[in-house]
Parts: C-alpha cells; sequence; structure tokens
C-alpha cells in the first residue's frame, strides 16, 4: 500500500509540474522559459545520476541495500540457513524427498504451497 502511495503522489508531483510550467512558459514567454527549462533539467539530470549511483551502490551492498544487516546462522545437525533468494533445493536429513512446487497467481489471487503442514488464517 506503501508503494502505491508514493506512486500517486509522484504522479501529482508531476501533473503539478507540468501545469507550472505551462502556466510560466505562457507568462513570461518562450525565451525565457527556454532559458530556466535549460538550468532546470541540468538539475534535474544531476539529480537523477545522484540516484542511479546510491542505487548501483545499495544494490551491491552484502544485505540487499535495505540497511537491516540482516544475517541468518543455523546451528547444530542437519540445520541450513538461506539469506536472501533460494533459487535451488535445501533439503537436510535421512531419506528426504524433495518436492518440486509451481504456481501461478493473476490478479488478486494467492497461491499456498507447502511441503507438510500448513496453517492460513484466511487475511
Amino acid at each position: 500500500m506503501a508503494r502505491r502511495v508514493l506512486v500517486r503522489a509522484g504522479g501529482a508531483v508531476a501533473v503539478a509540474a507540468l501545469a507550472g510550467m505551462a502556466v510560466y512558459s505562457v507568462a513570461a514567454g518562450l525565451d525565457r522559459a527556454d532559458k530556466l527549462a535549460s538550468v532546470v533539467g541540468v538539475f534535474v539530470a544531476v539529480a537523477g545520476l545522484a540516484v542511479a549511483v546510491y542505487g548501483l551502490v545499495a544494490d551491491r551492498r552484502p544485505d540487499g541495500g535495505d540497511g537491516s544487516g540482516a544475517r541468518v546462522d543455523a546451528s547444530g545437525e542437519r540445520s541450513n540457513a538461506v539469506g536472501g533468494d533460494n533459487h535451488g533445493i535445501v533439503a537436510s536429513g535421512d531419506g528426504v524427498t524433495v518436492v518440486r512446487q509451481r504456481a501461478r497467481a493473476s490478479g488478486r489471487s494467492r497461491v499456498y504451497q507447502v511441503g507438510g503442514d500448513l496453517n492460513i488464517d484466511g487475511r
């Protein structure tokens, strides 16, 4: 939900900026508006470059860039710990059966897949 609010707020800011530029262009004249747009464009480009560099640096952090520093560890016999994305199979124990599941959901649907006990509270 927070993402939806941010997207809508960003859209509202963009529409307001566009309307403001149109009003300024009419009031100040195209020559003066063109000069101002060039200066504003430079600042927007520099800000975009800064955000792109930040995104690259944050993406290369070991904690995924979220700053949480979340770490996982496992101890004991036949323990497994998976941090981040798991794109493989993790199995532990004698005579383990590997279960592969695939599902697709669209719209507002949900998919629950479990190779053992499952408790769903319906929310």
